[in-house]
């Protein structure tokens, strides 16, 4: 029987061994609890657990056996490292040597939660959110597979509004809280750490602000690692090796160092020649990219656009969650709210510098797609994005990092965040649905035919003179992409200054 199977696999044994071993536990739970080097108490039910296996086993399944911990160091004001250290009592030199040691099995296991929130619910592979707020709060979890050793997990935090340590079904933890700058707004402000070192593998769950701590934390203590058979099982644990992850880091470090030369690095700025393609409200274009070998024949036409302060355009039967949101009693639309951030560190809290509000106006757009091949298209494909385009210097520009003002050296913030709806690049609604998902997908366009598509967002009353449309469904909201570029923006400027006269 390996150590890691302990805990969920003890042997049978007669019951007046077992009486005994419970009178011993129940004393040494009793004992004054033990202080480690780092400051933090280990209660005596350790030392009886070790002591129940010792009798169990015998002291030779422990022999060279370390105690690993998860520690919370705090190395700033506004710092936390957290990490997994072992605490042995070994010399200084032969804890170096621990912390290199491999386990030589990491066991597939499955994650067995044992309570969630009323009205949460899973949504995907360790993810479970609120079912009035689908996929946009809640929990997400992911494991480390420590190949490296249990000693050598390690992250550094910053802008740690406060953090402690937790214990999780009786493994060493730590709970942080980062600051929540906007309290309308669901966050992941929450990160919950916890060593299964039994089975080698460190959880790491973001909470969102719609869970309370302590909900948070009652979920992460009913979490269970079981070893399980095979790699069929569904609630198999499929997590990071520790390896993989520093080589993803580094490998991640190393595009930010050289993103400028990268052909993938996202592009914010390019020349007006670039733009040749752009096209006018009213004008067909085609949808094909220019590299696919086959070509569909499907064709797309911006017929119309329109600008309203409400949403009374939209079908509120779908897609309408979001703009609720947006909208008072009345259907209008509230105004933007903009903030002028400056994001923390080590050493300081993200704070709101300063904020004001913006209208925003609904942008409404009659798309028409039509088939000029000659066979039918099935599940086609469509997606449109609300691109802000300005001229700079000579250079249509996109705002680079998501801002929704440029940032300069000198402004006392370094982030300027638009929390409206208007932040989106991508349709929040769209009137024609198929596909196996019921989402963006036209069922069928048979030769000749054209299929209607209204599209809408939502945009600030200062953007309406920089907009325009991408119908690429190839990705890329928010930068120029090489088939945005191609296909041609639709330019909707002029629709939509007009509704400002």
């Amino acid at each position: 029987m390996r150590f890691e199977d302990l805990k969920y696999d003890f042997p049978k044994m007669p019951q007046e061994m077992r009486t005994m071993i419970e009178k011993e536990v129940e004393k040494q739970i009793k004992t004054e609890q033990v202080s480690f080097s780092n400051g933090r108490k280990a209660a005596g039910k350790v030392l009886a657990a070790s002591l129940a296996a010792v009798m169990l086993l015998g002291t030779t399944v422990f022999a060279g056996v370390s105690i690993y911990r998860m520690q919370r160091e705090q190395v700033s004001e506004h710092g936390v490292n957290v990490k997994v250290r072992e605490h042995s009592g070994e010399t200084a030199q032969e804890a170096d040597a621990a912390d290199k040691r491999k386990p030589q099995e990491i066991p597939n296991v499955k994650m067995e939660i044992g309570y969630l929130p009323d009205g949460m619910v899973q949504t995907d592979e360790g993810k479970y959110s609120y079912e009035n707020a689908l996929h946009k709060g809640g929990i997400s979890i992911t494991f480390y597979r420590m190949d490296t050793g249990d000693s050598q997990f390690e992250m550094l935090h910053q802008d740690v509004l406060s953090s402690e340590d937790i214990s999780v079904n009786g493994f060493d933890g730590v709970y942080l809280e980062y600051p929540h700058l906007y309290e309308e707004e669901i966050a992941f402000n929450q990160r919950i750490y916890a060593a299964f070192t039994d089975v080698h593998y460190v959880m790491e769950m973001y909470a969102a602000s719609d869970v309370s701590k302590e909900e948070a934390l009652k979920i992460a203590e009913s979490i269970r690692l079981v070893p399980t058979d095979g790699e069929g099982d569904k609630n198999l644990i499929r997590g990071w090796d520790w390896s993989a992850y520093l080589a993803s880091e580094k490998e991640d470090a190393r595009q930010e160092n050289t993103a400028a030369q990268e052909e993938t690095a996202e592009r914010t700025s390019v020349s007006k020649e670039e733009m040749k393609h752009t096209h006018a409200v009213g004008e067909s274009f085609s949808l094909e990219n220019p590299q696919a070998d086959e070509k569909s024949g499907l064709t797309a036409k911006v017929t119309d656009v329109q600008v309203t302060d409400d949403i009374s355009l939209l079908d509120l039967s779908k897609d309408d969650e979001d703009f609720r949101a947006e909208t008072d009693s009345s259907g209008k639309l509230k105004p933007a709210v903009i903030q002028y951030i400056k994001n923390g560190n080590l050493d300081s809290l993200s704070e709101v510098v300063k904020s004001r509000k913006v209208p925003q106006k609904l942008v409404y757009v009659t798309v028409e797609y039509t088939n000029t091949g000659d066979r039918e298209l099935n599940d086609v494909l469509f997606f449109g994005s609300l691109e802000r385009i300005y001229e700079k210097d000579g250079q249509m520009r996109m705002m680079p990092g998501g801002n929704y003002e440029e940032v300069s050296d000198t402004d006392a913030w370094n982030q300027v965040a638009n929390r409206g709806l208007s932040s989106r690049f991508e349709m929040p609604y769209y009137d024609v649905h198929g596909g196996e998902r019921n989402n963006n997908y036209i069922e069928s366009v048979k030769p000749g035919e054209t299929v209607t598509v209204h599209m809408a967002w939502t945009a600030t009353q200062e953007e309406l003179g920089n907009l325009y449309v991408s119908l690429d469904t190839y990705g890329g909201a928010g930068a120029f992409t090489d088939t945005s570029l191609a296909m041609g923006y639709v330019d909707i400027r002029q629709a939509c200054m007009r509704y400002l006269k």
